[in-house]
């Protein structure tokens, strides 16, 4: 019963892995494709000013913006009581030009997909054992620690790049009456808590191994 319950909750996760992950490539890339780029031509054809063409040597990026104290507080209209009220613009996105730093980290990403998908592999493996009893074997260390490495590369190229466009975009924005801030978010403390998890399992193999020498 035990091992019918971890199998099912392994194949969730599986699920929801694999899902997430193509959520995130499948809206990345409508984003590039369309929505910015229809925004931002349509800004340039009813502005009637001249504005640069929008190419594949920029790419795109949501910064965080402060407004300055010396700044007057933005206001709109509010219907239901037909007053003038404040507002704050807390984030904006806007195109940059990325160093060449960021696209080698991009570069790396791609192929981190690879053993990514290994790694899913591995832990629909993990599982088959699982579920014929087969737990504390040295074949499912290994399937652990590749599944969750190859996850941790992953993430972190990924959290990389991110912080570079970041950084770089904070260089080259500029917003009449507002700080431009980087705002790049990561989640590292669940890729340490999985690491811990993994290698913990790993030092419990052991000592089965070696309890079993000893009998």
């Amino acid at each position: 019963m035990i091992m019918k319950k971890i199998s099912i909750l392994g194949i969730l996760a599986i699920l929801v892995i694999v899902a997430e992950f193509a959520y995130a490539m499948i809206a990345g890339w409508d984003n590039v494709k369309s929505g910015f780029l229809d925004g931002y031509n349509s800004v340039r054809v009813h502005s009637g000013t001249p504005q640069p063409e929008y190419s594949g040597a920029f790419d795109k990026v949501c910064v965080e913006v402060k407004p300055l104290e010396t700044v007057q507080v933005d206001s709109l209209t509010n219907r239901f009581v037909n007053k003038q009220v404040p507002y704050q613009v807390e984030s904006i996105k806007t195109v940059f030009v990325p160093t060449i730093w960021s696209s080698i980290v991009n570069f790396f990403a791609m192929f981190a997909v690879i053993p990514f998908f290994v790694g899913i592999y591995c832990l629909i493996r993990l599982l088959v054992s699982i579920s014929k009893r087969e737990v504390f074997t040295a074949d499912n260390v290994a399937r652990l620690r590749f599944f969750t490495y190859s996850c941790v590369t992953l993430y972190s190229l990924m959290a990389l790049h991110s912080w570079l466009n970041h950084i770089e975009a904070v260089k080259q924005v500029a917003l009449s009456g507002y700080e431009v801030v980087a705002s790049c978010e990561t989640d590292f403390t669940s890729m340490v808590i999985i690491i811990l998890f993994t290698e913990i399992f790993a030092a419990g193999v052991k000592i089965k191994e070696e309890q079993d020498l000893t009998i």
